[in-house]
C-alpha cells in the first residue's frame, strides 16, 4: 500500500469511523479499520462506513488478516435445503376445503375462513392462526393447516406465532404505561435515560444521539433510516465479531452499543422513517425504568390489562422455544431444528421477538389502540399493523365497525411483506358483507 493510499484512508476513517476489523499492513505496521467485503487468492475488498471500497493486496497483509481472509474464502458448511417448491407444493395441490381447520368458529365468518384457505392454497402456507374480537369478547379462533413439517397433525386452537413487527404496538403500549405513571416522559433523552456514556462506543458518537427522546422513537422519528444506510440490526455477523460473540450469545444491548458507533441519517424528529432499532432501544427504556426484564413488565401491566397470558420472547433455535409456539417456514425451507437465521430474534425483541396466540393478540387489541394508548369502551376508529420476518406473515386490525382481528401465517414471500397487503384485502373483503352479524 503506497503512502498516498494510506494517508487517504487515514482521513477518510478520521470522519467517518466504522467499528471493523483493523487491517495490518506487514512491512510497515501501519493499521486501517474497515469492514470486509469479498476477497480472492489474491486480493481482499474491505468498505470504509462511508461506503467507499477499496482492494487490498492480500500478500502485503500481516499473517492474521491473511489468516482471516482465507476463512472468509472456504465454503459454507454443506445444510441440507428442501427447497420451498418441493417441501410445500401438496399445499398448492389441495382444494382449499381439503385445508384442515379447528377452533371455535362464528358461523357467520365462514367466508372469511374460506378466503384464508385460499390465500394459503396460493401460496403454499402450511399454517395460519385468526382471532376476530368485539366488545371485549373472542368470536371467532380458528387455526388452519398443519402443527408439524410434515403436515400429518391438524393445527389447534392455543399455538403461538411469532408476531414480527406486531411486536411494536405491544412495546409502545408498554411506554405508555410508564409515561402515565409518571416514571418517564416522552420528551426524555434516550441517551440519559439508559445512560449510554458509561459504554465505550458512546465515545465520539455522533452528537445527534443526546437529542433522541422517547417520544421520536415511538415516532419512527430517531433518526435512523434503513433506506440510506440500511437496517444495521440484521447485522449480526458485524456485531459477533466486534464483540468476539458466538451467534447464540448475542444480545440486545450489543445491538444498542453497535449503534453508538454508526451515525444518524438525519436530524432527530425532521422525518418519519419506519425503525426497528428505535423499539429495540424502547424495550431497554423499559427495563431500565421499571426494573424489570420485558416480559415480566409486560405480564404485570399491559397483558394483565388485557387479559391476554400468551405473550413470550420467541427463540430462533426450535429447542429454546417455549411449549406451544409453532414452527417455522423459511426461503429456503431447512428441515433442521436450529434454523440459520441471518439474524438472531432475541437480539431484536422489541422490533418483532414477540408470540403470542391470534386471540391473545385480539385481547391486546381490546384493550390497547395500536398507536399503545388504552383504549375507552365505545370508541371507534380505523388502525391496522402488519408483520413480516422469514418464516412470518401477520396483520391486525382494528375496524372502525368495532371488529378487531389478527392472523398470522408462518412463511412470508421471498420478498418482505409482499403477502401482507394480499391477506388483509382477502380478510376484509370476506369481512365487510357479513360484519354486522358478528356479534
Amino acid at each position: 500500500m503506497n503512502c498516498r493510499l494510506y494517508l487517504a484512508l487515514l482521513i477518510l476513517l478520521a470522519a467517518d469511523r466504522l467499528p471493523a476489523r483493523t487491517w495490518t499492513e506487514a512491512s510497515t505496521g501501519k493499521k486501517i479499520e474497515a469492514e470486509f467485503v469479498s476477497a480472492t487468492a489474491t486480493e481482499v475488498t474491505i468498505i470504509l462506513r462511508g461506503g467507499r471500497q477499496f482492494k487490498l493486496e492480500l500478500a502485503r497483509l500481516s499473517p492474521e488478516d491473511q489468516a482471516f481472509v482465507q476463512q472468509q474464502l472456504k465454503p459454507a458448511p454443506s445444510v441440507q435445503v428442501i427447497k420451498a417448491e418441493d417441501r410445500f407444493e401438496d399445499v398448492k395441490q389441495l382444494k382449499a376445503e381439503k385445508i384442515p381447520v379447528n377452533g371455535t368458529a362464528h358461523a357467520a365468518l365462514a367466508p372469511v375462513d374460506e378466503a384464508i384457505r385460499e390465500f394459503m392454497v396460493e401460496k403454499g402456507v402450511p399454517a395460519v392462526s385468526f382471532a376476530v374480537s368485539r366488545n371485549g369478547k373472542i368470536l371467532h379462533e380458528r387455526t388452519f393447516g398443519w402443527a408439524d413439517a410434515d403436515m400429518k397433525i391438524p393445527l389447534l386452537p392455543g399455538v403461538k406465532m411469532r408476531l414480527a413487527s406486531m411486536t411494536k404496538p405491544v412495546v409502545s403500549a408498554a411506554i405508555q404505561t410508564l409515561v402515565t405513571d409518571g416514571r418517564l416522559k416522552p420528551e426524555d433523552p434516550v441517551f440519559d435515560v439508559l445512560e449510554l456514556a458509561q459504554y465505550k462506543e458512546a465515545k465520539g458518537c455522533d452528537p445527534r444521539w443526546k437529542t433522541v427522546t422517547i417520544q421520536h422513537l415511538l415516532d419512527h422519528k430517531g433518526g435512523w433510516d434503513r433506506d440510506a444506510s440500511g437496517d444495521f440490526t440484521t447485522r449480526s455477523t458485524e456485531m459477533t465479531e466486534m464483540f468476539r460473540l458466538k451467534p447464540e450469545e448475542l444480545r440486545p444491548l450489543h445491538v444498542v452499543r453497535y449503534g453508538l458507533t454508526l451515525p444518524l441519517d438525519f436530524d432527530p424528529g425532521n422525518k418519519e422513517v419506519y425503525c426497528n432499532f428505535g423499539y429495540i432501544l424502547l424495550v431497554r427504556v423499559i427495563e431500565k425504568v421499571s426494573g424489570q426484564t420485558f416480559t415480566d413488565y409486560l405480564q404485570a401491566t399491559v397483558f394483565k390489562t388485557a387479559e391476554a397470558l400468551s405473550f413470550s420472547l420467541s427463540s430462533s433455535d426450535a429447542r429454546e422455544r417455549q411449549p406451544g409456539e409453532i414452527w417455522y417456514c423459511y426461503h429456503p425451507d431447512y428441515p433442521q431444528k436450529e434454523i440459520p437465521l441471518p439474524y438472531r430474534a432475541e437480539a431484536r425483541d422489541g422490533a418483532g421477538g414477540l408470540a403470542s396466540t391470534a386471540a391473545d393478540y385480539c385481547r391486546f387489541l381490546e384493550a390497547y389502540w395500536i398507536s399503545g394508548q388504552p383504549r375507552k369502551p365505545g370508541a371507534r376508529f380505523s388502525y391496522s399493523f402488519n408483520g413480516s420476518l422469514p418464516g412470518v406473515t401477520s396483520v391486525s386490525a382494528q375496524r372502525s365497525d368495532g371488529l378487531n382481528y389478527a392472523a398470522i401465517a408462518n412463511r412470508r414471500g421471498l420478498s418482505p411483506a409482499d403477502w401482507n397487503g394480499d391477506l388483509r384485502k382477502r380478510i376484509d373483503a370476506a369481512l365487510d358483507p357479513v360484519a354486522a352479524e358478528v356479534k
